[in-house]
């Protein structure tokens, strides 16, 4: 009796371990990078060779020293699975990265400066949980789009110029959504980098539902090592406060400020 007691002991943590295993999700995030542009943004001009909207190997916000692609490509967690030049016109360039001891993969896409309008649709579209999209990447299933679980918008505040009611329709808000949607809209999370955000994206962004990460309550540049350290901070499943330390600390480093940005950083929508 004893062996066969051992046996099912044995036998019933094997199935939890199996079902925690199984249960372990893929988590992708999601960056959508609109390129700075100089002609077909209203920002004031960077120098010519990083503000092409049409080039991104020298964006300022994509190839250039603190772009998205050159400064994740030097992060060593961090490791290029895929690189592609997608079906859509309007997305430069797309890389897949994928973390090197978690089961967690970044989905960056540079979309033309001259289609900023695109790439902010996608976004309120992504983080409404509309248009997911899949990928296969060495034989495994990425979904993003809206199946991110981090969604993250880099580039200029295109609201500053255009209303955030013409890319948000009526059927997407919370109210209209089943309890099982708002859930899953609760447990997936939004970023955006551009100056200002709080005071433009809040309106659409909160009205979906989606949890906010870092917004922002200042004219800054959105450079990728405020990115990074979010992501970083979000993977190791730290809290709001400590990431919002950890953007705020990395920011001061780069910009050369005397003390971490805090007041520039915020982890929820504007009221």
């Amino acid at each position: 009796m004893k062996k066969v007691s051992t046996y099912l002991q044995l036998a019933t943590l094997f199935i939890i371990l199996f079902s925690f295993t199984g249960l372990a999700e893929t988590k992708v995030i999601h960056l959508v990078v609109a390129l700075c542009d100089n002609k077909y943004q209203q920002i004031a001009p960077v120098p010519a060779l990083i503000g092409n909207g049409q080039d991104p190997r020298n964006n300022l916000y994509w190839g250039a020293a603190y772009g998205v692609k050159t400064y994740f490509a030097k992060q060593p967690e961090w490791q290029v699975v895929q690189t592609v030049k997608p079906v859509n016109s309007h997305i430069l360039e797309q890389i897949i990265y994928k973390h090197r001891s978690k089961d967690i993969y970044i989905v960056a896409e540079a979309y033309d400066g001259q289609y900023i309008s695109d790439a902010v649709d996608n976004f309120i579209s992504y983080s409404a949980g509309q248009l997911p999209l899949t990928l296969n990447v060495n034989g495994s299933e990425i979904k993003f789009g809206g199946d991110a679980n981090l969604v993250v918008y880099v580039g200029h505040d295109f609201l500053m110029e255009w209303s955030w009611s013409q890319f948000l329709p009526d059927d997407w808000r919370w109210q209209t959504l089943s309890k099982e949607q708002q859930q899953l809209q609760q447990s997936r999370y939004v970023a955006v980098f551009a100056c200002q955000s709080q005071r433009y994206f809040s309106p659409p962004l909160s009205r979906l539902g989606i949890t906010p990460l870092i917004l922002t309550t200042q004219s800054m540049a959105p450079e990728a090592y405020s990115i990074y350290a979010m992501i970083d901070g979000w993977v190791n499943n730290q809290s709001k406060a400590q990431i919002r330390q950890k953007v705020a600390t990395a920011y001061s480093k780069y910009q050369r400020l005397n003390k971490p940005a805090l007041e520039m950083f915020v982890t929820e929508y504007a009221e």
